[in-house]
């Protein structure tokens, strides 16, 4: 007689499939953690190798690059000046992008800008090789899941450090009011990355290691009306990573002459709230726009805070909870306070 074969029943079948179940869950959040260590790991390395390229430029011109500068020439059809580059043009040799770097212009209309209108340095001769180059990697963090452009410009996520407003420790003078869609944001000039001015290591006065040259900006925020976000970039959500401003001098004195209608200073930022903060919103927090507001928190999708890259060539985590003078002092060159624990 034919031995008869015993197969699983559907009781155990069901009870395998849910331990099963519940391995993956108990292994999934492990695999994201290491997944998501290994994204903060290549930010970190992006801030690492921008910082190196901030200290080859000074060893080179004996000065740091200008967080961003205007052109002289007039925008096409325009009066005034036009978009100059910001830091990371001028940095480009410095970090393996240096033949991007040698096809470039910076003099004429808006070199900073390449989707100016036609004539300009930045639509005629700019625009092709930029976008030709793609994404660069050093400029963007990994874990952001944020558009890698807007349609026209890639964006970075990377801001240069120009300062801090309303520090409650110590004065801060170097301030200038600029309205962004008619609305009041506080441009910052405090810092080691300021718009029209080139700092040294000897302004650095509070120590390089008490004083942070880029702040990460790749966050997901949530706007005024709940469930609604933004990806808010060094330049806001409109421009890329190029891109400069128009107006000449530095805080308190940008503008000097006040020939401008544009005072915005792309790809910068003035620390005057914690990281992440939200609403994204200028009726909740002043400063705050997407075109773009000089007082854009840092954030990023990292959990809990966002990296910063300090002057010495370290790189930090900065949490949400840091106590935001803090991070103020953190960047400030000058202020003489401590900074704390952070």
């Amino acid at each position: 007689m034919a031995r008869r074969l015993r197969g699983f029943t559907l009781v155990e079948l069901l009870v395998v499939i849910a331990i099963i179940g519940v391995l993956v869950a108990l292994l999934l959040p492990a695999v994201q953690a290491a997944r998501e260590a290994a994204r903060r790991s290549q930010c970190q390395n992006n801030l690492k190798q921008l910082v190196l390229a901030l200290h080859n430029y000074e060893s080179q011109s004996m000065v740091f690059p200008p967080g961003c500068l205007h052109s002289v020439p007039p925008r096409p059809g325009r009066s005034g000046n036009s978009f100059g580059p910001s830091f990371y043009g001028l940095l480009l040799p410095h970090f393996e992008q240096g033949p991007l770097y040698d096809k470039l212009t910076w003099i004429g209309a808006s070199p900073g800008y390449i989707n100016e209108a036609s004539p300009s340095a930045g639509r005629n001769t700019n625009r092709a090789p930029v976008l030709a180059a793609g994404v660069i990697k050093a400029m963007r963090c990994p874990s952001s899941a944020g558009p890698i452009s807007n349609g026209y410009e890639f964006q970075a996520h990377y801001a240069g450090i120009a300062g801090c407003a309303e520090p409650a420790t110590f004065v801060e003078t170097r301030v200038t009011t600029v309205a962004v869609s008619g609305q009041p944001t506080l441009q910052g000039g405090g810092g080691m990355l300021v718009p029209n001015r080139a700092a040294t290591f000897a302004d650095c006065l509070d120590g390089s290691s008490n004083t942070i040259f880029l702040g990460e900006m790749s966050g997901r925020l949530e706007r005024l009306t709940p469930g609604t976000f933004s990806f808010v970039t060094a330049s806001g959500t409109d421009h890329g990573w190029l891109m400069g401003c128009r107006v000449t001098g530095t805080p308190p004195n940008l503008d000097p002459s006040n020939r401008q209608d544009d005072d915005r200073c792309f790809n910068v930022n003035t620390v005057r709230y914690r990281p992440n903060q939200e609403p994204f919103a200028f009726q909740t927090f002043p400063g705050m726009a997407s075109n773009i507001g000089a007082n854009n928190p840092l954030s990023s999708q990292h959990p809990g805070g966002v990296l910063v890259a300090r002057c010495d060539g370290s790189v930090a985590f900065i949490t949400e909870n840091v106590q935001l003078e803090t991070l103020k002092r953190l960047a400030t060159r000058d202020d003489a306070q401590p900074t704390g624990e952070y």
